[in-house]
């Protein structure tokens, strides 16, 4: 067995929501849920070794049991030796396939122990996400890099007239 090049530092939850569907019916299908994921990665300016990932889940839909929104923050470190090695690309395919992963097994952990305490327990019925794939997986890149950066100006003091 090796030890991961990416490591998980720490990591939290920035924002958690669940609310049981009063409407759920369990007898019809429930094939038009809206599940949605989607994550963001972020390179530490001073250490291109370190990773910020934040893993957003949700589910809405007129006839799901629960609609959630779980929003994960995790921060990772890869070995300055994988780094040499592979190069940049591979490495951020590395942080960008593994780091969601880690992050959403956590978030199953959380949805399934919070819907197992709602009003549906006794039908057996709770929040366990699916097994995805994070390869090939669409980035979504941070607002902040979607606008090309704009030169700071300085501002003009107003003056009154007397």
């Amino acid at each position: 067995m090796a030890i991961s090049a990416l490591q998980l530092l720490k990591s939290h939850i920035e924002e958690v929501s669940v609310k049981a569907n009063q409407a759920f019916d369990k007898e019809n299908s429930v094939e038009d849920k809206n599940f949605q994921v989607f994550f963001q990665k972020d390179e530490m300016v001073d250490d291109p070794c370190k990773n910020r990932v934040r893993l957003t889940i949700s589910q809405t839909g007129p006839n799901v049991a629960y609609h959630f929104r779980i929003i994960m923050v995790g921060f990772f470190e890869v070995s300055k030796e994988y780094l040499e090695k592979k190069g940049p690309e591979d490495t951020e395919r590395l942080v960008a396939v593994n780091g969601p992963a880690v992050l959403y097994s956590a978030a199953r952990e959380v949805l399934a122990t919070i819907s197992a305490r709602g009003p549906y327990r006794d039908e057996n019925i709770e929040i366990l996400l699916p097994t995805i794939t994070f390869i090939n997986f669409q980035l979504e890149k941070a607002k902040d890099e979607k606008k090309p950066a704009k030169k700071p100006t300085k501002k003009k003091k107003k003056t009154e007239k007397k």
